[in-house]
C-alpha cells in the first residue's frame, strides 16, 4: 500500500479507538438497491442512496464530504477513512465501481506593502484514495488516488475500479487528508513610537468539495436451472428441426 496511505489507515485506526465511546450512538447505515446491498459501520452522518437505475446505484459518502470538507482553523490537518461493503444480492454480481469528488483550494500569502519585515507563507495539500479487498482474505484491488499541492480553484478526481466480477461480499476504503499552514508577514511603519506591527494574514484552505460520489454498477447472473431450461430447450427445438427435415425428405421420395 502508498506510504502514504499507511499514515492514513494508522491514523484513522488510532482516531476511531481514541473517540470510540462518543461514537458508540453513531448508527449503521444498510441500503437495499435491486442489484446490491451497501452497509457502513457507526456512521456520525448517514450515507444516502442517490439513485439506483439500469444497474447503475450511486450514493452520497457524506461523512467524508463533512469532515473534509470544513477547515475551520489557520493550521490544520484533517485525515478522514470511510469503509463500507458492498454485496451483491442472490443472482447478481458487482462488475465495478467509481468514486468521484474533488478538491477545492485557495492561497493567499500576506506580504507588507513595500517587501519589508518578516514575509508571509501560506501552503496547502491534500489527497484521496479508494481501494477494495475481499471480505474473507485476498490484496488490496482497484486501487485509485489523487493528491494537490497549493491548490487554487479546483482539482476534480474520478476513480475506475476497471472490470470486476465479483458475487462475494467485499469492503471499500474511502481515505483522504486536507492540509494547510500560514503564517502572517509581519512588519513595522515609520511613525515615531510605534510599537505594535503590522500584519496581513496569508491564508490556506483546501477542502474536498460535495458531492462525493460512490457508484456501484451490477448485472445479473442467471441461475443454474436457468441455464439447465435454456439448454432443454435448445435441445427440443433441434430436435424438432431434425423431425422436420426427415419428414421433408421422406414426402421428397415418395
Amino acid at each position: 500500500m502508498h506510504s502514504r496511505t499507511r499514515h492514513i489507515a494508522v491514523t484513522a485506526i488510532a482516531f476511531a479507538a481514541l473517540f470510540a465511546p462518543q461514537l458508540a450512538h453513531a448508527d449503521t447505515v444498510h441500503i437495499e438497491t435491486s442489484g446490491l446491498t451497501f452497509d457502513t459501520f457507526q456512521s456520525p452522518y448517514a450515507e444516502t442512496l442517490v439513485s439506483d437505475v439500469n444497474g447503475a446505484a450511486t450514493f452520497s459518502l457524506v461523512n467524508a464530504a463533512h469532515f473534509m470538507g470544513n477547515p475551520n482553523m489557520l493550521n490544520y490537518h484533517t485525515v478522514h477513512g470511510s469503509v463500507f461493503q458492498l454485496s451483491a444480492r442472490a443472482g447478481h454480481k458487482v462488475t465495478g465501481y467509481s468514486v468521484t469528488g474533488g478538491f477545492w483550494g485557495e492561497l493567499h500569502v500576506g506580504q507588507s506593502p513595500d517587501g519589508s519585515g518578516f514575509p508571509g507563507s501560506a501552503e496547502t495539500r491534500s489527497g484521496a484514495w479508494a481501494y477494495a479487498h475481499d471480505v474473507v482474505g485476498g490484496d488490496n484491488f482497484a486501487l485509485g488516488e489523487h493528491t494537490t499541492s497549493n491548490l487554487q480553484g479546483h482539482s476534480d478526481f474520478r476513480f475506475d475500479s476497471g472490470p470486476l466480477n465479483k458475487t462475494q461480499p467485499f469492503y471499500l476504503t474511502f481515505e483522504g487528508y486536507i492540509e494547510g499552514y500560514a503564517a502572517p508577514a509581519i512588519w513595522y511603519g515609520n511613525e515615531p513610537g510605534q510599537m505594535w506591527p503590522y500584519r496581513d494574514y496569508s491564508r490556506a484552505d483546501v477542502r474536498l468539495k460535495g458531492p462525493l460520489l460512490l457508484t456501484v454498477y451490477t448485472q445479473a447472473v442467471p441461475e443454474p436451472h436457468t441455464y439447465a431450461m435454456t439448454l432443454a430447450g435448445l435441445a427440443l427445438l433441434a430436435g424438432v428441426a431434425r423431425r422436420r427435415k426427415r419428414a421433408a425428405r421422406a414426402g421428397a421420395q415418395a
